[in-house]
């Protein structure tokens, strides 16, 4: 099963005294890793970030509140990969004896900050998605990535044509994804397509846990349908050949967030069991009521 959780920060925290309320949640030595970015909105998706970190944990193991186990939100630690940076919540064997039967096997962050916006009415998101599943269920790590997207061109210093044109001969995207990237008639198509091939590259990448660190001309996705993606529908059609053979342990989907967003995700040994109770309904969190009320 997969839990999924969006943010969107900017509406939040936009005095001092909001932030260090929001900022006082987290660990004390963990407030330097949000405090250190120079732009408000870098610290506000920090800051998100960190606390649905937290909040899926709370989910998973108190149902959102306090508990004996975890008092606050800064009681639980998470850590990074040393070799993939990425972060991780290792759940204390004390808490498995007395979970609900769930287990959070693996999550995955990632944010968008609109650059060319100031507005409080542009989305400004920072998502989560959890991999939980029965505690029973006897089986390897169970990855996910995700990844978070713009579904237009917005860098204002070059035009969409000289921007797709930078990833034709590049090191990204393969002969095949080129291709179906180029097949719409109309740029602003095309650089959707590109967005949502550059998604799932990058939701792959970091469910394997090696970032954009990785040979990416290895990694060929194809069966991108823009139509079923812009209709809102949930697209799982999606394939992965990797070194050119087909992975259909990876179970890919690519979808629109908001208007304003595309996202994809990428879970590997993907069971029959979890595919039936797979709904894709995101869960938008109100921060007041879903975390300042409760944990403050």
């Amino acid at each position: 099963m997969l839990l999924r959780y969006a943010l969107d920060v900017a509406p939040l925290w936009n005095s001092s005294e909001e932030f260090a309320e929001a900022l006082n949640l987290l660990p004390a030595l963990i407030r330097p890793s949000v405090t250190k970015f120079y732009f408000p909105a870098d610290r506000k998706l920090a800051l998100g970030s960190q606390l649905l970190q937290r909040f899926v944990v709370s989910k998973v193991y108190s149902n959102g509140r306090p508990s004996a186990d975890i008092p606050t939100l800064s009681s639980i630690s998470i850590t990074r990969d040393a070799e993939s940076g990425r972060p991780s919540y290792h759940t204390p064997a004390e808490l498995l004896e007395k979970c609900n039967g769930l287990v959070l096997r693996d999550y995955n962050v990632s944010h968008h900050n609109p650059k060319s916006s100031n507005s409080d009415s542009t989305p400004c998101l920072v998502i989560l998605v959890a991999r939980v599943t029965a505690a029973t269920l006897s089986s390897p790590a169970l990855r996910v990535g995700v990844d978070l997207v713009p579904t237009i061109h917005n860098r204002g210093n070059t035009s969409a044509a000289d921007f797709l044109e930078t990833f034709r001969d590049s090191d990204v995207f393969t002969k095949n994804e080129i291709r179906a990237i180029y097949s719409p008639p109309l740029e602003g198509d095309r650089v959707k397509m590109m967005y949502l091939h550059w998604a799932l590259k990058e939701a792959y990448c970091k469910a394997v846990g090696t970032g954009l660190v990785t040979n990416l001309l290895a990694i060929d996705f194809r069966h991108v349908e823009l139509g079923k993606v812009e209709q809102r529908e949930r697209d799982t059609q999606v394939k992965v050949f990797v070194d050119g053979t087909q992975r259909d342990e990876w179970m890919l989907e690519i979808g629109k967030l908001s208007g304003d967003h595309y996202v994809a995700i990428a879970t590997d040994s993907w069971s029959g069991e979890e595919e039936a109770e797979e709904t894709g309904k995101w869960l938008w969190i109100d921060f007041g009521k879903d975390i300042l009320s409760i944990w403050s």
